[in-house]
């Protein structure tokens, strides 16, 4: 399933897309994805569960679910999944740069909602502007934004647990029974998916394919953010931009960002 890139296959030629035709049909994509029935969201939820066929299959796989969970859950304006291994939590997907922060905090201090549900192994649904008083230092320094609805399910397979799918509304009491159906789901997705690569590779070796993946997110967001700008898109419709050009050209995510941001970088220089 692992894209295999070399040197001899990258094109020369631009990667992005640029024709407005290309930018429409992403905006479609996403809106159609946010209009879908619950028949046919639980379809896409089971559609992710197919087997990794290596460790390096992993990071794709949680990256193609947060974005399917975010396009069909009614309420849910981003999703992210925090993974614990070697005793340590990483964000190992994510739909919105902006929930880094909230994430941070309670990795910082060592205690929230996410990593609560990890621990402990129970759904936490937090109300931002309802007085939680769970997690006093996590509250005390999160400053949620947009944010106003907190869903930490954990992840849990074959009796062990490996971390929490998080979801995040701006709106409260964002998630009713059928959203917690849908979540539910793909948590048990997400949960399954992390325990083949454990199986496959074991922790040590997932742990260090976390870091590398969040050692590309740099690049990743960059290149969003230049296609943000030059289509005047939201950050979701320039990831569905990046995903469709990256399967088209039969190349990993992160390189395709790369060569979105050298190809701003030559402009620059080429300007100067």
């Amino acid at each position: 399933m692992a894209d295999q890139v070399t040197d001899q296959n990258i094109p020369t030629a631009p990667l992005v897309a640029t024709r407005p035709s290309e930018v429409a049909e992403a905006q479609e994509l996403v809106d159609q994805a946010g209009e879908r029935s619950l028949d046919q969201a639980e379809q896409i939820m089971t559609e992710l569960a197919g087997n990794l066929d290596g460790v390096d299959d992993l990071t794709p796989y949680l990256e193609r679910l947060v974005q399917a969970v975010n396009a069909n859950i009614d309420g849910c304006d981003a999703v992210g999944v925090t993974v614990v291994m070697e005793d340590r939590p990483r964000t190992a997907a994510y739909t919105t740069a902006g929930t880094l922060e909230i994430d941070a905090v309670q990795y910082a201090v060592g205690d929230g909602p996410c990593l609560d549900a990890f621990r402990n192994g129970r759904e936490n649904l937090v109300d931002f502007t309802g007085g939680e008083e769970r997690w006093p230092a996590f509250m005390q320094g999160c400053q949620p934004g947009a944010v106003q609805t907190l869903l930490a399910l954990p992840l849990v397979s074959g009796g062990r647990r490996y971390g929490a799918l998080n979801l995040y509304g701006n709106e409260r009491h964002a998630f009713d029974h059928t959203e917690l159906r849908l979540a539910r789901l793909a948590a048990s997705r997400a949960a399954d998916a992390l325990a083949a690569a454990v199986m496959l590779a074991g922790a040590r070796e997932v742990a260090g394919q976390m870091e590398q993946a969040m050692a590309s997110r740099a690049v990743i967001e960059q290149a969003k953010g230049v296609l943000m700008g030059r289509h005047s898109i939201d950050e979701m419709v320039a990831f569905e931009l990046m995903r469709r050009q990256s399967q088209e050209q039969n190349l990993k995510l992160r390189t395709l960002a790369a060569q979105i941001v050298g190809e701003v970088r030559s402009s620059r220089s080429e300007a100067m």
